[in-house]
């Protein structure tokens, strides 16, 4: 069996050589870094753990200004939390002794929405973090902050944005905001280039299902010539979220003969940290019914090294899952994701992912 350099539920439109750019930006630690990474993406195979998480994610606060029709939005309607910069620093000051390659700013929630983002990315930076993320919906993404975003040698900009027409996007997104949107992805990718800068690299994020399926290539038409790569990814289906976060896994139906394939690199090589300070061992609203500690009481080396991970990890290399797995391994939208690679085998410049992040 060849080595997995991706997920089975990504397909990339690959307009620039990613790794190259952030090759060509950090050097040989970036190139080592990748190295990891890919081990740990076949972590059954090799049985590689890093000492450390490669990515942490972070979820500074738990809102968004939208309302899309895939999301989880309960999590929105929960009481408000925002994780405090003192946390981030002092998790940050962890993440630079351990060497952390990558962080994920964003996570669930609008990340612009934090009031000091510009202190999360700066001491993200400082940190000595290579492969910043910053994920965002770019409703709020003004041009100052591209300069300043641009300034700081960002590595990646991740943008969800589901729809080519304005019609869709409203469908899809709750309010009227595609042009607002694509003016400021345009204009960062401007700041780019006014800067003579490769970074960030500007990732869309377009997530597949009934009502933008048709769009896919009209999208990629729309961007080709501006933004580094596409993703298109599956819908997952976070119904069954609440009922396991609240541990009452009895009324998920069917979930005792749930078998999907025994497969997740999260749990070998990433932590993820929500507005509250729960660790999780996955980015996906299922991750919150397993929590792993809390950013204010422990470290992210004893949750790395914890035995509630461990135990995680030995399911995953026995095949013998816990019901949040199944259920969340279950929940993706495989149909519509289909069209969608259907699409691509008609599209030259479309390839399957190299990466997942």
């Amino acid at each position: 069996m060849s080595e997995r350099n991706q997920v089975d539920n990504i397909s990339s439109v690959k307009l620039n050589d990613i790794e190259e750019i952030l090759s060509e930006e950090f050097g040989d630690r970036f190139r080592a870094y990748r190295v990891d990474y890919r081990k740990s993406m076949n972590y059954d195979k090799n049985g590689f753990l890093p000492d450390f998480p490669l990515t942490v994610s972070f979820e500074l606060v738990n809102r968004c200004n939208l309302k899309c029709v895939m999301c989880y939005t309960d999590h929105h309607r929960l009481d408000k939390k925002t994780l405090a910069i003192g946390t981030i620093e002092s998790v940050l000051r962890e993440c630079r002794q351990n060497g952390l390659p990558a962080a994920v700013i964003g996570m669930a929630a609008e990340s612009l929405l934090y009031k000091d983002i510009r202190r999360v990315i700066g001491a993200s930076r400082e940190a000595g973090i290579m492969d910043v993320f910053l994920g965002t919906n770019a409703t709020l993404l003004t041009p100052e902050l591209s300069e300043f975003i641009v300034d700081q040698r960002v590595a990646r900009v991740e943008v969800s944005l589901d729809a080519a027409t304005p019609e869709t996007y409203k469908k899809i997104r709750s309010k009227d905001e595609l042009d607002v949107v694509e003016k400021n992805v345009r204009e960062l990718v401007a700041a780019k280039r006014r800067k003579g800068s490769k970074l960030p690299v500007v990732r869309l994020c377009f997530c597949v299902q009934p009502d933008n399926v048709q769009e896919r290539q009209a999208f990629i038409d729309k961007w080709q010539d501006d933004v580094d790569y596409i993703d298109f990814q599956e819908m997952i289906d976070f119904q069954y979220v609440t009922p396991l976060v609240e541990n009452r896994p009895q009324d998920v139906p069917n979930i005792d003969n749930l078998e999907p394939q025994a497969y997740c690199p999260y749990p070998f090589n990433s932590l993820h940290v929500w507005a509250d300070g729960m660790v999780t061992p996955c980015c996906t609203y299922y991750g919150k019914a397993l929590p792993l500690g809390n950013v204010e009481e422990q470290t992210l080396t004893d949750m790395w090294n914890g035995d509630e991970i461990n135990k995680i990890r030995d399911e995953f290399r026995t095949g013998n899952l816990n019901p949040v797995c199944r259920v969340c391994l279950s929940a993706r939208d495989s149909e519509n994701f289909s069209k969608a690679k259907a699409l691509s085998r008609e599209t030259p410049y479309v390839t399957a992912a190299e990466e997942n992040d």
